[in-house]
């Protein structure tokens, strides 16, 4: 677990553009969007209007986070800065996650889960 203890004031601070909506409407109005959401066979498949068949994997990792006393540290801190603060979180998680090549599924609040194994061949060292 990690505990905030050696959280500064830096890591409530944001670190997003001027206008954030800018990049998510030009991902809707691309289509880009699904593939934020689906792995890129599956968004392929949709963006083409197919059908996607369901799949079996023999092995994968499921990976999930949660933020210990996060409920004590929303408690201290304006809503803004929680934000902020998981802003800058989930980013460095999404940085984690390509580079290791693991599919982010879901970030609900603070917690956040990637399964590994699922888009590529990653047998020998998905749970590394």
């Amino acid at each position: 677990d990690m505990i905030f203890g050696e959280m500064t004031a830096n890591d409530t601070e944001p670190l997003v553009e001027s206008n954030p909506n800018t990049r998510l409407r030009t991902e809707v109005a691309r289509g880009d969007m699904l593939y934020e959401v689906f792995p890129k066979a599956v968004a392929d498949k949709l963006k083409a209007g197919q059908k996607v068949e369901p799949e079996t994997h023999n092995n994968v990792t499921i990976f999930f986070s949660d933020i210990v006393r996060f409920t004590d540290i929303s408690r201290v801190l304006s809503p803004v800065k929680v934000c902020h603060m998981l802003d800058r979180l989930y980013l460095a998680f999404d940085a984690l996650a390509t580079k290791h090549e693991v599919f982010k599924v879901e970030t609900i609040g603070d917690a956040w889960m990637g399964v590994t194994n699922l888009e590529n061949d990653q047998n020998e060292t998905h749970a590394k």
